[in-house]
Order: C-alpha cells, then sequence, then structure tokens
C-alpha cells in the first residue's frame, strides 16, 4: 500500500486530516497542524484547563508537555514514510523544561535531525507567545519499513 498523492497539496492535507481526526490523543489535545512539510511539522495545542498541573501558579503539567513534544516529532518523522503500513514508534524523548507554561495555547515546532535506515532523530522547540520557549525536547524513533 504505497503511499501515492497526485500532489504535494492533497498529500499534506490527508496527512495533517489523518493525525488530526483519527489519533485519539490528538483530538484530546486538541492538535491543530498548523504546517507540514518533508521533515517538518508546526503543531498548534490549545489550552484546556485540563493541562494544569501546577494549580497554585496555574502552570500546564510537565507531562502533557512533553507528550505534545512526542506527537510533533513523531509528526515530523511520519512525513518521510512511504507505505502507510510503515511503523513508527518513539524509542526515546527528552525534555529540557526552560520555563512554566501559563495558561495560553502552545505552538510546537518539529524538525527532523538525522534519518537512518532504522531511527530518525528529530528536534522540538515548544513555546507560547508571551513566554517564548517553554521546553526544548528531542525524540528518537525507530523506523520499521513494511516488506511485502
Amino acid at each position: 500500500m504505497s503511499l501515492t498523492y497526485e500532489s504535494d497539496e492533497q498529500k499534506w492535507a490527508i496527512i495533517k486530516m489523518a493525525i488530526e481526526q483519527n489519533m485519539p490523543a490528538n483530538k484530546i489535545f486538541g492538535f491543530e497542524i498548523m504546517e507540514i512539510r518533508e521533515g517538518f511539522a508546526k503543531v498548534h495545542v490549545p489550552f484546556k484547563e485540563d493541562f494544569i498541573g501546577d494549580f497554585i501558579h496555574g502552570l500546564w503539567h510537565g507531562g502533557i508537555i512533553a507528550s505534545i513534544a512526542d506527537s510533533a516529532a513523531g509528526i515530523a518523522a511520519s512525513t518521510i514514510l512511504t507505505d502507510a503500513r510503515d511503523k513508527l514508534n518513539t524509542i526515546d524523548l527528552r525534555i529540557d523544561y526552560l520555563n512554566g507554561a501559563v495558561k495560553e495555547d502552545l505552538y510546537a515546532e518539529a524538525e527532523l535531525l538525522k534519518v537512518g535506515k532504522r531511527i530518525i532523530k528529530a528536534d522540538v522547540k515548544l513555546y507560547q507567545k508571551s513566554k517564548g520557549t517553554v521546553a526544548l525536547g528531542r525524540g528518537a524513533f525507530s523506523l520499521l519499513k513494511f516488506e511485502e
């Protein structure tokens, strides 16, 4: 089931729809893919009160931020898949929290660093309009190509 598209616009529209509407976790987060191209994804996550981890200071939960980083990096990694049956799995994720994320929307920009035969590495920057960069992440993903 090789992935073939009539145009790049169609390709990105189909991938965007699949990621936003068919992945339950992304629906819970309210992911909106703002930009997607080969090796890159920019995601918008609207703020929800459910995301608060530090209720005294009104800051996002670090685990939610890490999940968003993982998903954004995975989306960037998925842009290089060539068959719908290829498998992509997180094998490592590192997060550096730089500033507390306040009660506003969060953005994540993920870019691939290295694409090997079996391992993909991606960097992610998570930021807010009023706070700037709140976290930086690096993910490693295993790539299992479908073989008939």
